[in-house]
């Protein structure tokens, strides 16, 4: 009888962890085992709690003092995603120098030349939602993606076995600054890219020219061509797609960490920038995405020079330049710009004075050196745009500017982004005498007109208007990029500059200058934004959840952007990480207060990036900078604490904005540990991330092994998983 107990207890501890292994007995850490979840739509909403909505697709909603996602079903739903699912590239080295990236054809096969990534995708869908994730963030791969669709067998009826609802992002700012569609005849323009050595801040990311209109036609042109999977679902109002997203702020600068808590990478104000940089543009040698060289033939800054004299008062609802900002309030009357900043600009726009289509020579079908002075110095750099037969073909890239060859002051070199056109090192221009020299590697044809267009006496060539401002008049201007003000009287003691290390310097600009440059910071925030909105709105009624991620480093991006930001997000997507290293939970408590109050009553969701370097397959490199916990276990705990403050605490507006955590990513990258799963494709559960070979979880069709790793790692995931419970055990 005692056996036959024992049989039917074996029997019944089989059914109900059917598909689950037993864990090696000398695995210390506690296997992952799934949390137990309620019954969920087809969407991943909760019938236990309605909402209304009956459009068809996700809707932000709020019930009481509660944010949330309404889905197309009109169930309550939070997203619990995953950032960049996709695999990493051939070859991803580990730690001993071997190529991991076969691991993935072992595993789900080959399909011609490289892995079935079709396979890989639905199982590791099967992975994450075992997890507890119920959506896919952004920079995904199509093989994870609800929409996808194929002819592989495993796939029945060709469709994608495990749909997840899911977040997409579109770059309308970074495609257009390298026109990589062609939609445009001219580049969006990098701020960062036209100022000199007087600003001295980080130069990896771009301040895009939001105001030029091809911004507004780069997003138009994207979101109208329906030849793009992911742009139909945009326009068709998926069931499954939560929002969107544009532009990715490790290139959107001024998005990022603002000046008001210490997080070490306060981003440069966007209005000092503006200020300084050239009023025009011809050329940049390597953008910041793609590193392109561009030729723009419109050369014009419209952020900085835009010149309406506006007759409606420049607001958050009517954003104006800088120019035109400042022009309104001072009454066009530079003398009151003077008098408040203790400056002496001559006029609100440039000084300088254009020559357009000087002659320079003229081609014969053989000559391929042509020099020429130009009739009037000193030229402005960024200015020169040389025509060859009547079209732009080369501009100027001074001295100062970073991947330009001439060296010595006032002296530039001329080159195109069509290759082969001339010889770089010999086409030269020398700002202050005018002379030019240019060397075509082939002849220009008989006749072709060899032409320049300039600015003398403008920007950097003494001229004398507000435009013509190149950070050289310290006096006012000052030298510091990062705060202009003292710190928010709101939030005192998380002010970045106090002057005690190099990177943090006390503000030293004129006050009534450094007030109004802060205070144009809104208007620059709600072009961009407004732009995104309206042209998406025109075409779909999905949610828009702005940058990806506004903010950075844990830290709030500045209170004026915020506010510019504003009013055009359907949702915002923050970085706050509720840690007990750095920032410490006071901080952290500060951080989300100072963000929902500049946000307003805005739904969020929440960027997490988490590592634990020493218990990883990353534990080879150096440690990394932010925040790195010592073992997997800390690792999840963090995210569990981050998740579990952000769905029960109510932020300055008194509701509880949080409607999505996303993790970042799906597997270790960058040579730090950001993954759920290691570089072997193991995942961090305790089980699978170690060194001898082990059965890979019940989720695989394949019957290959997991394992291999160079030492045994932590269990990251059952904190995670029931991390990823909370939101449903908070409903009714």
């Amino acid at each position: 009888m005692k056996k036959l107990w024992i049989a039917i207890l074996l029997a019944f501890i089989l059914a109900v962890f059917g598909g689950m292994r037993l864990r090696r007995q000398d695995a210390k850490p506690a296997p992952f085992q799934p949390s137990p979840r309620p019954l969920l739509d087809r969407y991943g909403g909760s019938p236990q709690l309605r909402c209304t909505n009956k459009t068809g697709h996700f809707i932000l909603t709020k019930l009481g003092n509660r944010w949330l996602f309404c889905d197309a079903a009109g169930n309550a739903f939070i997203s619990m995603s995953v950032g960049a699912v996709e695999t990493n590239g051939n070859p991803t080295n580990d730690c001993q120098g071997k190529n991991t990236y076969p691991i993935y054809a072992a595993k789900y096969g080959t399909s011609g030349s490289s892995f079935d990534s079709l396979s890989w995708g639905w199982q590791t869908l099967k992975r994450m939602t075992s997890w507890g994730f119920n959506s896919v963030g952004q920079d995904s791969v199509g093989s994870v993606l609800p929409w996808q669709t194929s002819n592989n067998s495993v796939w029945p009826g060709g469709k994608q076995p495990i749909p997840v609802s899911y977040i997409t992002e579109s770059k309308p700012a970074e495609y257009a600054s390298t026109n990589i569609f062609g939609y445009l005849t001219s580049p969006l323009k990098d701020e960062i890219g036209g100022t000199n050595s007087q600003y001295k801040g980080w130069r990896g990311g771009a301040l895009y020219d939001v105001f030029d209109p091809e911004l507004n036609t780069e997003w138009r042109k994207e979101l109208a061509n329906t030849a793009q999977a992911s742009t139909r679902q945009i326009r068709d109002n998926s069931p499954y797609l939560l929002g969107v997203f544009t532009d990715d702020s490790d290139f959107f600068f001024g998005s990022g960490a603002g000046p008001d808590f210490p997080a070490g990478h306060t981003n440069a104000n966007m209005a000092w920038i503006t200020l300084l940089t050239t009023p025009v543009q011809t050329y940049s040698q390597a953008t910041p995405q793609g590193n392109k060289t561009v030729l723009y033939t419109t050369t014009q800054n419209f952020t900085k020079t835009l010149a309406t004299n506006p007759t409606t008062p420049c607001s958050i609802s009517s954003p104006c330049s800088l120019r035109d900002y400042l022009w309104q309030k001072y009454q066009g009357n530079i003398a009151n710009l003077n008098a408040a900043w203790g400056s002496n600009y001559t006029t609100f726009d440039s000084a300088g004075a254009p020559v357009t289509g000087e002659a320079i020579g003229a081609g014969n079908g053989s000559r391929t050196t042509f020099t020429h002075t130009l009739a009037h110095t000193a030229v402005s750099p960024f200015s020169v745009l040389i025509s060859v037969g009547g079209k732009a073909q080369m501009g100027d890239c001074p001295w100062f500017h970073g991947g330009c060859l001439a060296t010595t002051a006032n002296t530039g070199t001329l080159n195109s982004p069509t290759a082969n056109l001339v010889t770089q090192s010999t086409s030269t221009i020398n700002y202050s005498t005018g002379s030019i020299t240019i060397t075509f590697a082939t002849a220009p044809a008989m006749g072709a007109l060899i032409t320049a267009n300039y600015i003398h006496g403008g920007w950097m060539a003494g001229g004398t208007g507000l435009m013509d401002e190149d950070g050289s008049h310290t006096a006012w201007v000052g030298t510091n990029p990062w705060c202009l003000e003292g710190p928010d009287p709101n939030y005192p003691t998380y002010y970045s500059c106090t002057g005690t290390s190099g990177n943090n310097p006390a503000p030293n600009a004129n006050p009534a200058l450094a007030a109004d440059l802060d205070n144009w910071v809104p208007q620059i925030a709600a072009k961009y934004f407004k732009t995104m909105h309206d042209d998406l709105k025109a075409v779909s009624k999905v949610p828009y959840l702005g940058l990806d991620t506004i903010g950075s480093w844990g830290a709030p991006a500045y209170s004026k952007f915020l506010e510019g930001a504003a009013p055009y997000l359907d949702g915002a997507f923050v970085q706050l990480l509720y840690s007990a290293n750095s920032p410490a939970p006071a901080t952290f408590q500060s951080a989300y207060q100072y963000t929902t109050q500049y946000l307003g009553d805005v739904p969020l969701l929440d960027f997490v990036t988490l590592v634990a370097e020493p218990d990883s397959s990353m534990s080879c490199h150096p440690v990394a900078p932010f925040e790195n916990f010592p073992t997997q276990q800390a690792r999840g705990q963090e995210y569990y604490n981050t998740v579990s403050y952000l769905l029960t605490t109510p932020g300055h507006n008194g509701t509880i904005p949080f409607v999505g955590f996303n993790w970042w990513s799906w597997q270790d990258f960058q040579n730090t540990n950001q993954g759920l799963v290691s570089i072997r494709d193991n995942a961090y559960d305790g089980i699978e991330a170690v060194t001898g070979t082990v059965p890979c979880d019940s989720f695989y069709t394949s019957t290959a092994s997991c394992g291999g790793e160079t030492a045994n790692y932590g269990n990251v995931i059952g904190k995670v998983s029931e991390a990823n419970a909370l939101w449903y055990k908070l409903l009714p």
